[in-house]
């Protein structure tokens, strides 16, 4: 199963099967499983399906684990940085002893980065699988007909998933603990923008694909390069001119609007990504001279190129003592830098042909184990925030309560111990929140016969 197995894999065909195995779309999502009569056979209405990539498989397990490193460290972030006051979070004097730290805001920086990281995969994901596979089957006769049922399938699924988790929030928020805002109007809603945004994403899916088609990829990637450029101009400004009330901002703000954007272009973009992998992948035209994208050496090297320069500009940054412009760099939908790298990274998955040792030693278990549940993970780290946060805040703050008034050399060590601690939790609550997903809602929906 894949990361979005219940909203990506039932638009193509549910399962994974060997390259030049034909099957008919609709009628897998539909609920009829490799019906494909002999009529339609004939007619050419039926599709490749390449093998599902292992290496995509794990792209999403590093996803989960960037997000959830990124949430740990975020409050420490921003008070270090200044900005805690501003964006009306709690204020703690152990934060400036970070602040004093040059390698600590370094780390910081980079490790904020990884958050906006994680959000584009997550919808790029989505998009390199969904929209290639709806835009193939967009010219035939039903295909409005027949993806009614799919796309109300995919967003149920959405909804289902976030009562499920919420249901057992105000349990938690009723017996264990109290949790700040649980069932108010802003914890269902605002607090899961990025959920209702991929709602919203997949419900536009089957237009989008219908679109992309018509026009034709080649022009639909010259407009989406065009559409990124301005995008990202207005999130430049965004980030170093702009940013505003941070607690403020409604549904109104343009801001919050242009993020929503920001994620809808790395969707189609992506989706316009895998549809020429795809097309390429069963027989397309273009020279392989000119299929750099699909040579796995060049797109490392040029991630490493941009890991390096992200390095090199936080690493100023930091020095420098400029730790707004080092917030700014990462500021939520914004970076430039965490979607470029995002992109790279789909596309070196993407044209891996050969497996690595690691995605071999991981694909059985630890991939599939955990990889299906970013879905609820997204949904249970935002309505059960306190839950989770409030320990590993107060073990972090201990750490660095311990580090003040000490020499350079046992502070290092409790920065040392600060930093390990936080990605360990994160780690570790990853991989609870995945199997408790994997075991309790997974099932749920399977039932309900909404997942294979």
């Amino acid at each position: 199963m894949t990361i979005f197995s219940e909203a990506t894999r039932s638009a193509s065909t549910g399962h994974d099967y060997p390259r030049g195995v034909a099957q008919q779309p609709d009628r897998i999502t539909a609920g009829t499983e490799g019906v494909v009569n002999d009529q339609q056979a004939a007619s050419g209405s039926v599709y490749a399906k390449p093998p599902r990539n292992q290496h995509i498989e794990l792209l999403r397990v590093f996803a989960i684990i960037s997000i959830a490193v990124f949430h740990v460290f975020l409050s420490w972030f921003t008070q270090a940085a200044g900005l805690g006051a501003h964006q009306q979070q709690i204020v703690d004097s152990h934060a400036e002893l970070l602040a004093a730290s040059f390698p600590s805001m370094w780390a910081m920086g980079v490790i904020n980065l990884l958050g906006s990281w994680g959000n584009h995969v997550f919808f790029m994901i989505s998009g390199f699988f969904l929209i290639p596979s709806l835009a193939e089957y967009s010219h035939e006769f039903d295909y409005w007909r027949s993806q009614v049922v799919p796309t109300l399938k995919r967003c149920l699924t959405v909804v289902l998933s976030v009562l499920f988790y919420g249901f057992i929030a105000l349990a938690v928020n009723a017996w264990i603990m109290p949790l700040p805002g649980a069932g108010s109007v802003s914890w269902w809603g605002m607090g899961l923008e990025f959920i209702w945004l991929y709602l919203v994403f997949v419900a536009l899916a089957p237009m989008i694909a219908w679109g992309i088609e018509r026009i034709g990829s080649a022009k639909a990637e010259i407009l989406a390069f065009a559409v990124l450029a301005v995008v990202y101009a207005l999130n430049a400004y965004i980030a170093f001119v702009a940013q505003g009330d941070l607690d403020g901002r409604g549904l109104g703000d343009w801001r919050k609007q242009m993020s929503a954007v920001t994620y809808l272009v790395s969707f189609i973009f992506a989706g316009l990504i895998g549809k020429r992998v795809r097309n390429t992948s069963i027989g397309g035209s273009e020279p392989k001279a000119r299929q750099w994208w699909r040579k796995p050496r060049i797109i490392l090297w040029m991630m490493i190129a941009v890991c390096l320069l992200t390095l090199l500009l936080t690493g100023v940054l930091a020095a420098s003592g400029r730790y707004a412009l080092l917030y700014a760099l990462s500021f939520k939908s914004t970076s430039l830098i965490a979607c470029a790298l995002a992109v790279l990274a789909l596309l070196f998955c993407a044209s891996v042909q050969r497996s690595i040792r690691v995605a071999a030693v991981f694909r059985a278990r630890v991939v599939s184990a955990l990889a299906p549940g970013i879905l609820g993970f997204y949904i249970a780290q935002s309505l059960m925030h306190a839950l989770w946060f409030a320990p590993c805040y107060a073990a972090m703050r201990t750490m660095l309560a311990h580090a003040m008034g000490q020499g350079a050399a046992v502070q290092a060590m409790w920065m040392i111990a600060f930093f390990a601690f936080g990605i360990v939790f994160a780690l570790l609550f990853a991989v609870v929140v995945c199997l408790f997903d994997r075991f309790l809602r997974q099932p749920v929906l399977r039932a309900l016969r909404l997942l294979r």
